[in-house]
């Protein structure tokens, strides 16, 4: 009897971690985000008939945007316009003020102490509203981040204020269960982007939400994954980031005991949810951390790109697992490299990758090395391999690319090819943007070098 009672309450268990949805459908989210928004407005802002139409346009747009709905650089635009058409009229609802700041077109018009105060108006003013605690949480969290971008000290204490004010809306906002499960995760890592590099800020975050992040979504993949996340980070601080020779003994044992929470939290966030790719993509991460074999690191790579052959994250992580100071050497980076160039199944920046094998070997040299190094016979035909299937892939990629390809071939000493480059540049809008190469008299100097084939003795 025992044992059919044990089987029962086993089954039951399971049925109730496999009833709890691992991701929200984008009719819902939309209809979460209409209703704290539009209904939001409408119940708690500030109207007038003057500004309700480009007002509340801009608040339909941002719930269709926010649900993952249409066109993003194109929704993104009309929230700013609509917005602003709203703030033109008279409008000075908090809510409105700050989707005008987050989407702004003319944002370079006006110096960064204008958008500093606007933010802070749109913070302070949704914090005394009845608006949805997340909207809230968004606007401390973007304010804290806006006013710290100068770095100006005299306003740590206002960052401090705006940090503490998205924090505890944050965990007032995961009091409400019918949160879409996909927000809570994305205002969580929001919020570990934002204060994670203050350990006692971390650590107050993570201990404001676990509660009923766990009580409301105990059976859920982003739970798990918000807490490896936080784990992973409380390891670091525990270690600190000096060489290994550095740490204290009790920082090796904080290390440790965080990463092994993390990895238990990862592995469960992957069991339910098979599916995240970001899953795997971390735990490759999680591989050069915690000193695991190259089969296991092979292991989560390949759950990775399975799930996303244009999975430049995950091949990234893989080329670090294969540095010299990790587990590997050149000739694997360079190995492993080759193959992201020459895969016919992996795509998008993948090919990239054996790039970025020479860039790390060239600057792990002491700097009077690097240049001989661009120089070896044996980068330059991978670098141009890798470039030319890169464009090959992604022909409608911005000229960004191709400056880093014209410097590439610079270092290389392939004046033709530089030479190229610029002219493909210069065609695409008629400019060369100069202060990527070190201004105008570097880039001059540059372009004589290049075209005298070469330095002259």
């Amino acid at each position: 009897m025992k044992r059919t009672t044990f089987s029962l309450s086993l089954i039951a268990l399971l049925l109730i971690s496999c009833s709890q949805k691992q991701t929200s459908t984008p009719s819902e989210r939309l209809a979460w985000h209409k209703n704290a928004l539009v209904k939001g407005y409408e119940n708690y802002g500030r109207q007038n008939p003057k500004w309700d139409k480009p007002a509340k346009e801009a608040l339909e747009q941002f719930a269709e945007i926010r649900a993952g709905q249409g066109d993003l650089t194109a929704g993104a635009s009309l929230v700013g316009y609509s917005a602003q058409e709203a703030l033109k009229a008279g409008c000075d609802d908090p809510l409105i003020k700050y989707l005008y700041g987050r989407f702004a077109s003319d944002y370079s018009t006006h110096p960064l102490s204008y958008w500093q105060d606007l933010f802070r108006q749109a913070a302070d003013g949704l914090e005394n509203s009845g608006y949805s605690p997340l909207l809230k949480f968004y606007a401390n969290d973007r304010t804290a981040n806006v006013v710290w971008e100068d770095r100006d000290q005299s306003k740590w204490q206002d960052v401090v204020k705006y940090r503490r004010a998205a924090m505890n809306d944050l965990a007032v906002a995961l009091q409400d269960k019918s949160l879409p499960v996909d927000e809570v995760e994305a205002a969580g890592e929001a919020l570990l982007d934002t204060i994670g590099q203050n350990d006692k800020e971390t650590k107050d975050a993570y201990d404001g939400i676990q509660g009923p992040l766990f009580q409301n979504w105990p059976h859920t993949a982003a739970a798990y994954y918000l807490k490896a996340r936080f784990y992973y980070r409380f390891a670091w601080q525990a270690r600190g980031g000096g060489y290994a020779n550095s740490v204290t003994e009790e920082g090796w044992k904080g290390f440790k005991e965080n990463l092994a929470i993390a990895d238990a939290a990862y592995r469960k966030a992957w069991s339910l949810n098979p599916k995240d790719v970001r899953i795997p993509t971390q735990m490759i991460e999680m591989t050069v951390s915690e000193q695991l074999d190259r089969k296991e690191m092979e292991q989560w790579f390949q759950r990775a790109m399975r799930l996303n052959t244009n999975n430049y994250d995950a091949c990234s992580e893989k080329l670090r697992y294969l540095r010299p100071e990790w587990y590997g050497s050149r000739d694997d980076m360079l190995a492993f490299g080759r193959e992201c160039a020459a895969s016919t199944t992996w795509g998008g920046r993948v090919p990239l990758i054996l790039v970025d094998a020479h860039y790390d070997c060239a600057v792990s040299l002491p700097q009077e090395d690097r240049a001989a190094y661009w120089k070896q016979p044996d980068v330059w035909p991978d670098i141009q391999s890798s470039y030319e299937k890169f464009f090959q892939l992604n022909p409608d990629v911005k000229d960004d690319y191709r400056y880093y390809y014209a410097r590439y071939a610079f270092y290389c000493g392939q004046w033709q090819d530089f030479n190229k480059q610029v002219k493909l540049i210069r065609d695409a809008d008629g400019t060369v943007n100069t202060a990527f190469f070190g201004g105008d008299e570097e880039f001059d100097k540059m372009m004589e070098q290049a075209n005298a084939g070469g330095p002259k003795d």
